[in-house]
């Protein structure tokens, strides 16, 4: 999008005096480590419900400064990035990674359902167009392959990310059609790792940094063990992408075909050309 960096973090900026939505409309990043849909998931503080309580403290900041009219244009033209459930999923796995179909379903119910309250709690703040990335098959990263015996996907992460991402897809397009204010993009995250898109990498399923079989056994630590040039490899440590990988998936959802990003990419999105 033209920024030099990623927006900062919202906390950084909180209390400053002239909001960043306004200072070169770099906008915010509400993200936290570990965080999830669901409250109880990980250690984080901040879960995607608390992330939109501090969407609306700025949404009130940027009416009481400026005309609600003002406020509601500039953020009616933002573009709101989520991304999210992989961590939800993992929670879940930890604690019955045998689950029946039944259990799955309800799971996955219920997690579409809170994700799509807090997606309609930040339209009724101003937003409007919503770019959703859906989680990858995070089955096959290094740390799940290092607890399967033949070092293969574990099929219940793998469905479980699936099941989230068609009832999230469906559930937004049902308030795209019930609202002309929403504007929704599915970037389809599964196609990167799934197909021959990775093609490039030398090494798709060891990790550049950790320990272990695979290098998923522990995170990236001063004492693990480090690759030679982490460009080739898909997967930096036990759960997240190379900065190679990330870069790519980015091009391919900001500029990319429909298999990367329907109805539209990002580009399209951030341009109005929707």
């Amino acid at each position: 999008m033209g920024f030099r960096r990623s927006p900062p973090p919202y906390l950084a900026v909180a209390n400053k005096t002239s909001n960043p939505l306004f200072r070169g409309l770099q906008g915010v990043n509400f993200a936290s480590a570990g965080s999830g849909i669901l409250d109880s998931t990980g250690q984080s503080i901040i879960p995607m419900s608390k992330q939109v309580e501090q969407f609306a403290i700025v949404q009130r900041n940027i009416s009481s400064r400026i005309s609600k009219q003002a406020a509601d244009s500039v953020l009616s033209r933002s573009l709101f990035l989520i991304s999210t459930g992989g961590n939800d999923i993992f929670a879940f796995f930890s604690r019955n990674s045998t689950p029946s179909a039944a259990e799955m379903q309800q799971f996955v119910s219920n997690l579409v359902s809170l994700y799509t309250n807090h997606v309609k709690d930040l339209y009724v703040l101003g937003a409007r167009k919503f770019a959703v990335i859906d989680v990858p098959p995070i089955g096959c990263c290094p740390y799940p392959r290092s607890m399967h015996p033949l070092g293969a996907c574990i099929d219940v992460l793998n469905e479980l990310a699936r099941g989230l991402n068609k009832g999230v897809k469906d559930a937004m397009h049902g308030l795209s059609s019930s609202s002309e204010a929403y504007l929704l993009i599915d970037a389809k995250v599964q196609s990167f790792t799934t197909q021959n898109w990775c093609a490039g990498f030398k090494e798709v399923t060891t990790a550049c940094c950790g320990s272990g079989k695979f290098n998923g056994k522990s995170g990236c630590t001063p004492n693990a063990t480090l690759c030679n040039n982490r460009h080739d490899y898909l997967f930096w440590d036990l759960l997240h992408p190379t900065h190679a990988t990330s870069k790519l998936a980015a091009a391919a959802i900001y500029n990319g075909t429909l298999r990367f990003a329907a109805p539209v990419n990002f580009r399209q999105l951030v341009d109005d050309h929707y």
